[in-house]
C-alpha cells in the first residue's frame, strides 16, 4: 500500500531541510517533492479568504477526495507555506518520513489554519472600525498554547560483518610404504613345489587430512527499546492589557 506525507514548513530552508534528512534516510529525489511558498512570511501576513491556484487543487482532490473539510484547510495553509510531499511505499517508510518532518519543524495545519482566521477576524474588525485613533484602546490578552512534537534524541544502530581469523589444528596422518627383503635360505624343495610361477602384490595406503566447516548460530543480537512518559510543567509568561480608569483626570 502507498503511502502519501505532506509536511507544511513557514520557512523555506526549514523545507529544504527536510529534502536534505529525507534524502539522506534513503528517499530517493522521485518520492520527494517540494513546492515552495511564492512570497516568504507566516500567517500573520495572510488573509484567510483566498483563491486556490488551479495547478493545485487537483493534488488536494487527488489527496482528500470527498472529504471537503481536509481537503480545504490543507490547501488553505499549502497556499501560504513550503509544502514538502513524500510517496511512502509502506508504513514503515510513511512513518520514518512523517518522523523527519516533523524533527524539522512542520507545522500543525489544524493550529496554522485556526491563527490564519483569527488574524483574518482581527483584520476584519479593524476594517470595519477604521484606524485606530486615541479614542480606543484594545483590551489584548495572550493564552498559552503547550502542546508537543518527536525529536530525535540518539539511538543504537547494530551491523553484522564477516572477518575471517586463521586456526590451526594438528592431526596424526599414516602413511604406508611398502618394501622387499632378502634373506639366504639352505633348503630342499620337492620337484612339484620347485619353478612354479608366483605373483605376490601389497598396496600402499595413505591417509590425507579432510578438512569441513560448519556454521552454527552461536548467539542472537536484538534492538528493542523502552519507552517511558515523563509529566513536565511548562512555565511562562501571557500578557493581557490592564485598562485604568481615572475619572477625576483633568487636563
Amino acid at each position: 500500500m502507498n503511502y502519501t506525507i505532506v509536511g507544511f514548513f513557514n520557512k523555506k530552508d526549514e523545507a529544504q531541510e527536510a529534502l536534505r534528512k529525507l534524502n539522506n534516510d534513503g528517499f530517493d529525489k522521485n518520492q520527494v517533492d517540494l513546492s515552495p511558498y511564492k512570497t516568504q512570511g507566516d500567517y500573520k501576513d495572510t488573509d484567510y479568504d483566498y483563491d486556490e491556484e488551479e495547478n493545485t487543487s487537483g493534488f488536494w482532490d487527488w489527496l482528500f477526495g470527498d472529504d471537503d473539510d481536509d481537503r480545504e484547510r490543507h490547501s488553505r495553509v499549502g497556499a501560504r507555506t513550503n509544502v514538502v510531499t513524500v510517496y511512502a511505499a509502506d508504513e514503515k517508510h510513511a512513518k520514518a518520513a512523517a518522523s523527519i518532518l516533523d524533527s524539522c519543524g512542520a507545522l500543525d495545519v489544524d493550529d496554522y489554519d485556526r491563527k490564519m482566521k483569527d488574524t483574518t477576524r482581527q483584520n476584519s474588525r479593524r476594517n470595519e472600525t477604521g484606524s485606530h485613533n486615541d479614542d480606543t484602546i484594545d483590551v489584548v490578552k495572550e493564552e498559552l498554547n503547550v502542546g508537543k512534537r518527536t525529536v530525535d534524541t540518539g539511538g543504537v544502530r547494530i551491523k553484522s560483518r564477516i572477518v575471517e581469523k586463521p586456526v590451526k589444528e594438528d592431526i596424526r596422518l599414516r602413511d604406508e610404504r611398502v618394501y622387499v627383503t632378502r634373506k639366504p635360505v639352505n633348503k630342499d624343495v620337492s620337484d612339484k613345489d620347485a619353478f612354479q610361477e608366483k605373483t605376490i602384490a601389497m598396496t600402499e595406503h595413505a591417509e590425507k587430512a579432510v578438512v569441513e566447516k560448519n556454521a552454527r548460530v552461536v548467539e542472537e543480537i536484538e534492538v528493542n527499546k523502552d519507552v517511558k512518559q515523563h509529566e513536565k510543567t511548562i512555565s511562562d509568561t501571557v500578557r493581557e492589557t490592564k485598562v485604568d480608569v481615572d475619572k477625576d483626570f483633568k487636563k
